[in-house]
Formats: C-alpha cells, structure tokens, sequence
C-alpha cells in the first residue's frame, strides 16, 4: 500500500520514472548540503595547527558601526585560542561609511572593490590587490563608495578590547 506523498510524488512526475533510491539518495545528498551549510565556517586542520579556511564558507555577520542603515558585515576566522597573538576575519562594507578608532596595529588586504580609509583629513583609497596598513592608536573613517571585502590581521588579538577602552 502506498503512502500519501508516494501518491503526491507521482501525480507531480507524471510519466517521469524516479525510483525510491534515487529519491532517497537526493535527499541525503540535500539534508547533507543544509548540514555543510550550517557550520558558519569550515577549518580543514591539520595535526591542529594548520588550518584552512575557505572563503566561500564564511558566514558574515552584522558589523555595528552605531549606525543601523549602515551596510557593513564581519566574521573572524580563528578564535583567540586558535590564534591567542592576531585576530584575522573579513569586513564587506556597502556604500557606507564609518568612524573607528584602532587600539591595535592592522593590516588590510583588499580582495574586491574599493576600500577608503581617512586619517586626519586625508583619503587613502585601495582596490582589489591593494594592502594597505593602520598603527595602533589610529582614528579613521572606514567606507567605499560601492562595495568592498577585505581581509584583515590585526595585532593583538583582543582588538576589540583595545577598542573599548577608548570609546
């Protein structure tokens, strides 16, 4: 006897042959995506000290610049016991800019887009393939006029502290 949804698979596939263990394997193979999907960032390691990160698998999450229609995301990549001296992530930014005050020493590799960074009245501008380096104790305005995504390393890695404590 057959169930509901047997019944409701082939009325939907009318003339079309699918048999259950093909069935079946298509849906592994989709409840095994939305698990891979799930981990907001895969780390291949290796003896526990070389990891890998794939970009594509970074997850961003929001950024709070203190202004809500801003349109900047991040994600750090290792944790600070992975990585108890740096701290490494990405920041996209969408025509948006930003005030930042780096208690920490950083250094920014450009992946797309344009990235503008102002320091005491002057604009510093990269693009893709352009690094461009903060000292700590630095007050900047973060922006791009269109889109951009970085990689950044700063140093050390409790940046966000060292953030906190001049606000």
């Amino acid at each position: 006897m057959k169930n509901d949804n047997e019944e409701m698979l082939k009325d939907s596939t009318a003339g079309v042959d699918i048999s259950e263990e093909l069935l079946n394997r298509i849906v592994n193979e989709v409840l095994e995506s939305f698990k891979s999907d799930q981990q907001q960032l895969k780390k291949n390691t290796e003896t526990d000290r070389i990891k890998l990160i794939k970009r594509d698998r970074v997850v961003f999450e929001t950024f709070d610049t203190g202004n809500p229609t801003d349109k900047v995301t991040f994600k750090e990549i290792l944790t600070i016991e992975e990585s108890p001296n740096m701290a490494t992530g990405f920041l996209k930014i969408e025509k948006s800019a930003f005030d930042w005050y780096l208690g920490y020493d950083e250094l920014d590799y450009i992946i797309e887009g344009t990235l503008e960074i102002t320091y005491n009245g002057k604009t510093y501008t990269g693009h893709g393939g352009d690094v461009i380096f903060i000292p700590k104790e630095t007050p900047v305005t973060f922006s791009s006029p269109d889109h951009c995504t970085f990689f950044f390393a700063a140093y050390p890695a409790n940046w966000q502290d060292l953030c906190e404590e001049k606000k």
